[in-house]
């Protein structure tokens, strides 16, 4: 199977989060007094697949592990992309750019709970596939991404899970 390429994945994760609804406002409550209200703007009432990852909304924001797990769920999407465009922009300038936001996406997606609390119960098969293929596109490329050993071992963990969960019933 080839390697996918950065616009591979974006459009497999934009593919993967077109179904899923903005979460209710009440369960957002957190991007206003965390973030402001230009947070408020980029994320309550938009759906996932709309969330403009340019806003300044967007790049202050760091929700993925404060938010309600089926919030952080569906919002993981733009986080993904967003991770994905960077790196396209570092091979051309030969520097990561949005360093916050690929942090934060790092951390949330090798932390141990992220899987159980937050992919696992609240993402389709779809997305799951996506996220996976992220990790290990991510793994893969561990230095462009700033990726640490522990940061590496969580991503691992998760691919592990990610398997497992899309392993056809009755597999080997």
């Amino acid at each position: 199977m080839a390697t996918p390429t950065p616009q591979d994945l974006m459009a497999e994760v934009k593919t993967a989060w077109a179904g899923l609804d903005a979460p209710p406002p009440a369960d957002m409550a957190i991007m206003n007094w965390e973030y402001g209200e230009d947070a408020v703007v980029a994320f309550v009432g938009v759906r996932p697949v709309d969330v403009d990852i340019d806003s300044a909304g967007f790049r202050v924001a760091t929700p993925l592990l404060e938010l309600p797990a089926h919030a952080a769920a569906a919002y993981l999407g733009p986080y993904l992309v967003s991770i994905l465009r960077g790196f396209q922009i570092q091979e051309e300038v030969g520097f990561p750019i949005e360093i916050k936001t690929l942090s934060h996406t790092i951390y949330a997606l090798a932390s141990p709970g992220f899987w159980t609390d937050i992919a696992s119960p609240h993402l389709n098969d779809a997305c799951v596939s996506a996220l996976g293929r992220v990790a290990r596109f991510v793994i893969e490329h561990g230095d462009a991404f700033l990726v640490s050993k522990e940061e590496t071992r969580g991503l691992e963990r998760l691919v592990r899970s990610v398997d497992r969960r899309l392993k056809p019933s009755g597999s080997h």
